[in-house]
């Protein structure tokens, strides 16, 4: 009998270690037969929504973590939901590849396995040796985004590049191995509208993962030890990054918003300008992190490395932060915003106080210059490059500042802030001009 039901819903059980939350389970069904997958998150049942929604072509039933709440653990709906969508992505992807029209015996472990596969989540110690002898090029690969010692982040990353990989794979009509793999053409591939600082990281990571197959003894021959990387892939070229000067930074904080939400969108934007966090870690600060004004966090970007960052609280921070105490649930400095939901209000916030200076760039793709308005471009990340170029712009010590933005010293995207000479050349003409 060929295989052709299949559905997912997901399941709230009790864990018996928490008596108000609940784990959340995807249960895929196929045939009647029930897989349950842990998602890795609890939520208490009162913040888990069941609804049907009727729309043009028929019906849609939903299940998801209610917006903007937060579970014990600190994690916040919006991070759970996007983990609820990945399984039921990988779910059917699974289906559809292994069992969707094919007369095959179903079997609930096996099935498991290759949804753990698909996901990265596989433990491979748990092979016997000729198991592990028998992989194939996409088991190396989520084999190596396990192994491999980066943030969670990057993994990530690799979850998605090992998707691309599949797209060829289909684009090919082939099975896909390292003796048929062609590097240029999969540069070709994966160069249709991405810009060329992503096509060269993406093939960095995949030049990463060769690399690491030749140190296994995976393979013999590394086809990237026969071509010239930066001539033949290419090479990132990073613009200077657009900052708002200080100027604008205090213009913005006095200026007073028509109503309260864009008020508070604007509030969020001036601390994070004086804090210098990624967007992520912002919305999740607490009043805990605040100790004798200085803010101490971890990171989430670089959590494994277990990096802490301080940042010595400013007037103006600590005003804002004021402010707003005790106005948000969870012990949260800000009531919690959708991080997509931000981005957009940020834009409608600089139009409103005319922040629209305009940036001249050059589009490498098209050749040629662009302008754009402040109000246009601006973003969340805005405000932790202009926490950064302030503080380079008045001449603190590199290191110092890097301490508080999380960066790297050596990193590339930080190098763009220690070469912007615009204080340089306002005193060079400033001295020898006027």
């Amino acid at each position: 009998m060929k295989i052709e039901k299949y559905k997912t819903r997901f399941s709230l059980i009790s864990s018996g270690k928490n008596s108000e939350e609940k784990q959340i389970f995807l249960v895929t069904t196929i045939e009647g037969n029930e897989v349950f997958y842990y998602s890795g998150y609890r939520v208490h049942p009162d913040n888990f929504i069941k609804e049907t929604i009727k729309r043009q072509g028929g019906t849609v039933y939903i299940q998801q973590v209610k917006t903007n709440t937060v579970n014990k653990a600190g994690d916040h709906s919006s991070t759970i939901n996007a983990r609820l969508d990945e399984l039921k992505n990988a779910s059917l992807i699974v289906f559809e590849r292994n069992y969707k029209g094919r007369d095959t015996e179903f079997d609930k472990e096996t099935f498991k396995t290759l949804l753990q596969k698909h996901l990265g989540e596989y433990d491979y110690s748990q092979d016997h040796k000729e198991e592990a002898e028998a992989l194939g090029f996409f088991d190396y690969y989520i084999k190596y985004k396990d192994e491999a010692q980066v943030t969670p982040g990057r993994r990530r990353q690799y979850a998605t590049d090992i998707n691309k990989l599949r797209e060829y794979e289909q684009s090919k009509k082939e099975t896909l191995t390292f003796e048929n793999f062609d590097i240029l053409d999969y540069r070709k591939f994966i160069s249709k509208g991405r810009s060329l600082n992503t096509q060269v990281t993406i093939m960095k990571r995949l030049k990463a993962f060769f690399n690491y197959c030749e140190s296994e003894s995976f393979i013999d021959n590394n086809p990237f030890n026969k071509i010239n990387f930066s001539t033949k892939v290419g090479t990132e070229v990073y613009e200077e990054p657009v900052c708002m000067t200080k100027d604008e930074l205090k213009l913005l904080y006095e200026y007073k918003m028509p109503d309260k939400y864009k008020e508070l969108i604007k509030d969020m934007f001036c601390l994070q300008a004086s804090l210098g966090c990624r967007v992520g870690d912002f919305v999740r600060l607490t009043f805990d992190n605040l100790q004798d004004g200085v803010l101490t966090y971890y990171p989430s970007k670089t959590k494994e490395y277990a990096t802490k960052v301080t940042v010595p609280l400013s007037n103006r921070a600590l005003s804002i932060i004021n402010k707003y105490r005790g106005r948000a649930k969870n012990n949260l400095i800000f009531p919690f915003v959708n991080t997509v939901e931000y981005n957009i209000q940020i834009k409608e916030v600089f139009k409103a106080a005319k922040l629209d200076r305009k940036i001249v760039r050059f589009n490498r793709d098209k050749g040629s210059e662009e302008i754009f308005k402040l109000c246009d471009i601006a973003s969340s990340h805005l405000a932790r490059r202009t926490f950064v170029d302030i503080l380079c712009q008045a001449g603190e010590p590199i290191h110092v500042v890097a301490s508080m933005s999380g960066h790297s010293e050596r990193s590339k995207a930080f190098d763009r802030y220690r070469r912007r000479p615009e204080q340089l050349q306002k005193d060079a003409i400033s001295r020898s001009m006027d």
